[in-house]
């Protein structure tokens, strides 16, 4: 299933700042009549009046020489471009106030940080995360999260700047309540795998034990590049994962018990429970937002509980009311929601998982109705789906004609191009994607993980059993055996977690 890949339009975002005339607060300037205009220009910001301000502000950039003047009109220039949604203007605008100021407040590197990401210049924005981070740590809580992961995506291919970021978020106790455990244990794990990368094994110690999510000491606990932890992450584990699934729960209860109205905590205990095969609590406590209007009134990140919640239902296996769950869910206009194109996906994903290839295609239908709006990875997930539904239908035709857009583009989504081959019995193809996986120093973990005995062994549960099968048919052959065993292992049976 996917995870959180459409996110919400940031350019609101920059209206969610504090009052601008927190500018002027420390302003060095002393001249009375400077202070005088440029408080007014603030509060014409302030009470809705931007255009008014600019004219205000744009004559008073022609009067003045001094850079320290200039650069404070410029920032409040920045704010009133913003309101009118004159992005690139305001852009400029907020890099000439910065560059003018010594020392910025966190306000304006904040707009800073957004106009940057907003733009079109993600490695401007990482560079601005990075200064904050260096200067003002507390400050990064202040920042979008939505906004913050968009950048750290968006640089993943420069492996240098990608891990100075993590490696700066994760010293400056990046921790936004809008995330989970599990969300910021994912962040832990890439930089633990790039110090370890850089033979830093003593700097990555002290990361992997703040990791709480069990999903994670077995993924580092089964790749040979952090061979020489895996006896402290065995521990860690204990007997059946025991040890480390209890630490899970009571960390996630605690951040709920503290929060107990806010659904990302509530969602956070909830995956402990999943994690921890406590499936009927992990079902009762994602069980909110039973009405439209309930769902309606629901953030893009908090829809995730819900969809939680249907997958739960699905491995009870509850079907009907899982895809009644879906259905509710995804009734929501996707105008409010953007992330709900993700949770459509994942309902046609489900639908043709549990054997409901005409479920599976109306949900495709409708995310196709989407047009544009469903980026291309979302995309290769759709042509999974109509490959693997048209397969269960028996129309192998047109199975493998809903190939192409996978055949043309393996690596572009892998999960739905093995999904995918195995779907439809192209057994040697999808061997070719495990292998190369493996040897991929990015996915290789991942691939491990989705190999592992506990969760590729046959049971008695509806949900993804072809996959499940196939995977423990392409695990079985020689050419994926040796790849395997040369990039991991088997978690130890002593603390394997019971699925």
């Amino acid at each position: 299933m996917i995870g959180r890949l459409w996110l919400a339009p940031i350019a609101l975002m920059l209206l969610a700042a504090a009052p601008v005339e927190a500018l002027l607060v420390a302003a060095p300037i002393e001249a009375p009549a400077f202070d005088r205009q440029i408080g007014n220009a603030a509060m014409l910001v302030d009470a809705g009046k931007p255009d008014e301000a600019l004219v205000m502000l744009d004559a008073m950039l022609m009067t003045t020489d001094l850079p320290l003047e200039k650069g404070q009109i410029e920032g409040l220039r920045s704010f009133a471009l913003a309101r009118l949604n004159r992005i690139p203007e305001a852009h400029k605008a907020i890099e000439a106030g910065v560059a003018s100021n010594p020392s910025p407040s966190m306000l304006l590197l904040r707009q800073l940080f957004l106009l940057r990401a907003f733009d079109g210049n993600p490695a401007g924005a990482a560079d601005t995360l990075l200064l904050i981070a260096a200067t003002d740590a507390k400050g990064l809580a202040t920042l979008p999260t939505e906004v913050v992961t968009d950048v750290m995506r968006a640089i993943r291919k420069d492996e240098a700047k990608a891990f100075e970021l993590d490696y700066a978020m994760v010293a400056g106790g990046w921790a936004p309540v809008d995330m989970t455990l599990a969300d910021l244990d994912w962040l832990r794990l890439r930089l633990i795998t790039g110090l370890v990368k850089r033979g830093r094994l003593d700097d990555a110690r002290p990361i992997v034990d703040q990791v709480v999510n069990p999903v994670i000491l077995v993924r580092m606990g089964i790749d040979r590049r952090f061979q020489p932890l895996w006896p402290a992450i065995e521990k860690r584990l204990g007997p059946g994962a025991d040890i480390a699934d209890a630490a899970y729960v009571a960390a996630a209860k605690a951040r709920f018990d503290k929060t107990p109205k806010s659904l990302i905590a509530r969602l956070g205990y909830a995956e402990a429970l999943n994690v921890a095969s406590r499936e009927p609590e992990a079902m009762a406590v994602a069980d909110v937002a039973k009405t439209p209007e309930a769902l309606a009134a629901l953030s893009d990140r908090e829809i995730w509980l819900v969809n939680l919640h249907a997958l739960l239902l699905g491995d009870a296996g509850k079907i009907d009311a899982a895809m009644a769950r879906f259905g509710a869910l995804n009734a929501t206009p996707v105008e409010r929601h953007p992330a709900l194109i993700g949770t459509i996906i994942n309902e046609a994903l489900f639908a043709e998982s549990v054997n409901l290839p005409k479920a599976a295609m109306a949900a495709v239908a409708r995310a196709e109705a989407l047009g544009g709006t469903v980026n291309g990875f979302g995309q290769l997930y759709l042509a999974q789906v109509r490959a693997c539904a048209f397969q269960q239908l028996g129309q192998k035709a047109e199975a493998m004609a809903a190939l192409a857009p996978l055949i043309a583009k393996p690596a572009e989504n892998e999960d739905a191009y093995l999904a995918a081959m195995i779907c439809v019995g192209r057994m040697d193809a999808a061997a070719a994607a495990v292998i190369r996986r493996l040897g991929s120093e990015e996915d290789r973990t991942e691939m491990l993980f989705s190999l592992q005995p506990f969760l590729i062994a046959e049971r008695d549960k509806v949900r993804d059993a072809r996959q499940r099968a196939g995977m423990r048919a392409l695990k079985a052959r020689p050419d994926v055996k040796a790849a395997y065993a040369k990039a991991g292992r088997d978690l130890p049976v002593a603390v394997a977690p019971p699925r």
